[in-house]
């Protein structure tokens, strides 16, 4: 067994929290090899995918390299729970559990390769299959390290209600359109059994929120900033897929170095606990080591703070490979400090929120394989951070001006650019829809393009961890020559985000940006009733995403501040250096012009930063 990979998982409702390894035969392999293994058990699965096209294709790749079989355990909420590697013709497959019910499948199917080439299931594929009642045996024939054919076997009941038999399909290509059609054969298995397909089907986990107030100062809409912060962190543990049965503040003059709220308090939490049956308490700020075991030790369910909360969120929404690498890093780091205090949710059967992402036994914790690990993926963001610079060099040669969306998560940022792009981009009624930035060109009114970006968005009390993970993503703000804050005008903490958003901009080194800001929503205000807000940093702009109003005042706001840093040159342009001409009329405007002998005469008015390649051609 090689370096451990610390996971935690979920699987069938039954809660449980494992180290996931790479298993196996892993004799001779190459640690490069080794650590793209590693990586698989990283991967984020859709549920909704039976034979996951990207895993499919990563251990398809891996196994024609290394003549080797490779098989993956997933269960359905796309949780990897085992990886193996065997030799070129089996892979012995572990005791992956599921459920326990005898008369159920497991809820857990195996995916795995057949490096010669023939992807038909075996006898010994079906035997395992049976013995571990898996809901399926995929088989995926493996040539040069390219996909031939799959194939799929799924268990089938005798008279007698056991699996003892089995219906194979197949041959499917890659990326087989009717693979989802094979999810319909096994809800019917689980239909006659009394259960139901989908693990996450099952009724959400049931929260309570815990806050501390220390003073009551700053009202706001009748609720102190302890009240709105509860709120806030309700909408936090929804996006996270939780129920709020209840919110309790605790107000005192401190906070308790053990038990944070008071043991009193909270031994009158632990009757509330058992009364209204809850699997799980959420506390709206950071919590220590010691606070946790505390905590846990006397309530006896799973005890997250707001940042865990948060990492899970993103653990959830990462995409990319930078977006998972950095919410990893981000978790190990939290996590590396505490160890000592993760109890129920690493040493016994945990999971659910707060537990996606890495998670360690308590009794087997090894500090050195989280530092490696966390090294690891300190080295890989930073590759990752030069090929974002060399991007960023290419626009610049490309010479298009960069715009950033910025504000509070929840603002409207990605709704501001689907419908100024006419983008696609995914735009959801919750905190943190977008996690990876993405960019999209913008028309302006003077007929040039800019590069518009949306940026992940901020929160209060966003963890320290997750600003330093993300510095290549949110730096796209600090290289970006104009940033437009988008601002839920709606909202009555409206002031109050503008200030977290303005103190992340200025730790990032990005507040002296021009800056537009772009009051949104307010097709929602009532009456047009609204607080006055100040920009110092540039014009304050009212729209609407969604009905385009003001629209027009802020695409010429943006405008202005990007001509604000224009110079008119004159220049003579040899008539076989035309790509100069295009280059001016994507970053520029010509005011004159004429033909000469030797060329064409230009005047122009051109941005300062993107001047430089045009300098052999000055008069």
């Amino acid at each position: 067994m090689f370096d451990n990979t610390y996971y935690v998982h979920t699987i069938l409702g039954i809660q449980e929290v494992r180290i996931i390894s790479v298993n196996g035969n892993l004799d001779s392999l190459k640690k490069s090899v080794i650590e793209e293994l590693e990586a698989v058990c990283q991967m984020q699965i859709d549920k909704n995918d039976f034979v996951p096209p990207e895993l499919t294709d990563a251990i398809s790749d891996i196994s024609g390299r290394i003549n080797r079989e490779i098989s993956v355990f997933i269960d359905r909420k796309g949780n990897i729970v085992d990886l193996s590697v065997g030799d070129s013709s089996t892979v012995a497959l572990p005791e992956v559990e599921g459920r326990r019910d005898k008369s159920r499948l497991s809820g857990v199917r195996c995916i795995h390769t057949h490096p010669n080439g023939a992807g038909m299931v075996s006898l010994v594929d079906i035997n395992s299959m049976l013995k571990l009642r898996l809901d399926a045996m995929v088989a995926v024939g493996v040539m040069d390290g390219k996909i031939t054919e799959i194939f799929v076997a799924i268990p089938q009941k005798s008279d007698g209600g056991e699996f003892n038999k089995s219906q194979v399909y197949g041959p499917f290509k890659a990326h087989d359109n009717r693979f989802v059609e094979l999810w319909n054969l096994i809800e019917e298995l689980d239909r006659t059994a009394g259960d139901t397909l989908y693990a996450n089907k099952a009724d959400a986990e049931r929260a309570i929120l815990v806050a501390l107030e220390t003073s009551t100062g700053n009202i706001v809409n009748g609720k102190s900033i302890g009240e709105r912060s509860l709120d806030e962190l309700e909408e936090l543990v929804w996006t996270a897929g939780a129920k709020v049965v209840k919110k309790i503040l605790q107000r005192r003059q401190g906070i308790d170095s053990a038990y944070y709220i008071g043991r009193g308090k909270l031994e009158e939490l632990c009757l509330i606990r058992q009364a209204l049956d809850i699997d799980l308490i959420v506390f709206d700020d950071e919590l220590s080591g010691a606070q946790l075991r505390n905590i846990e030790e006397l309530v006896g369910i799973k005890v997250i703070d707001r940042t865990t909360l948060i990492l899970d969120i993103f653990a959830q929404r990462a995409r990319s490979k930078e977006g998972k690498l950095q919410v990893e890093l981000a978790q190990l780091k939290y996590r590396v400090s505490r160890l000592i205090g993760l109890g129920n949710q690493l040493s016994r059967l945990g999971g659910g929120i707060g537990t996606r992402g890495p998670g360690e036994k308590k009794l087997e914790v090894d500090r050195r394989h989280i530092r490696r690990r966390i090294s690891y993926l300190e080295s890989e963001l930073s590759e990752v951070e030069k090929r974002r610079g060399f991007m960023r060099k290419s626009r610049d040669r490309d010479s298009l001006p960069v715009v950033a969306l910025v504000g509070y998560t929840n603002a409207g940022k990605s709704t501001l650019m689907n419908t100024l792009c006419k983008s696609d981009v995914l735009a959801e009624d919750k905190l943190f829809a977008t996690l990876d930035p993405t960019a999209r060109n913008l028309k302006l009114p003077n007929g040039r393009e800019a590069l518009l970006i949306d940026t992940v968005g901020f929160i209060r009390k966003l963890p320290h961890e997750l600003i330093e993970s993300f510095k290549s993503t949110l730096e796209e703000a600090v290289y970006a020559d104009v940033l437009i804050h988008v601002v839920d005008v709606t909202s009555y903490e409206a002031q109050e985000q503008i200030e977290v958003v303005d103190n992340i901009l200025n730790a990032l080194g990005a507040s002296s940006k021009p800056i537009v800001m772009a009051l949104n929503k307010v097709d929602m205000l009532e009456e047009r009733k609204r607080a006055p807000i100040l920009n110092p940093m540039g014009k304050v702009i009212e729209i609407s995403a969604v009905t385009k109003e003001g629209f027009e005042d802020l695409l010429k706001a943006i405008t202005d501040v990007l001509g604000q840093d224009e110079e008119e040159l004159e220049l003579l342009i040899p008539y076989h250096e035309g790509w100069a001409i295009s280059y001016i009329y994507k970053n520029g405007k010509i005011i004159s012009q004429s033909h000469e002998e030797s060329g064409t005469f230009l005047k122009v008015s051109m941005l300062k930063s993107k001047v430089d390649s045009l300098k052999k051609f000055k008069v």
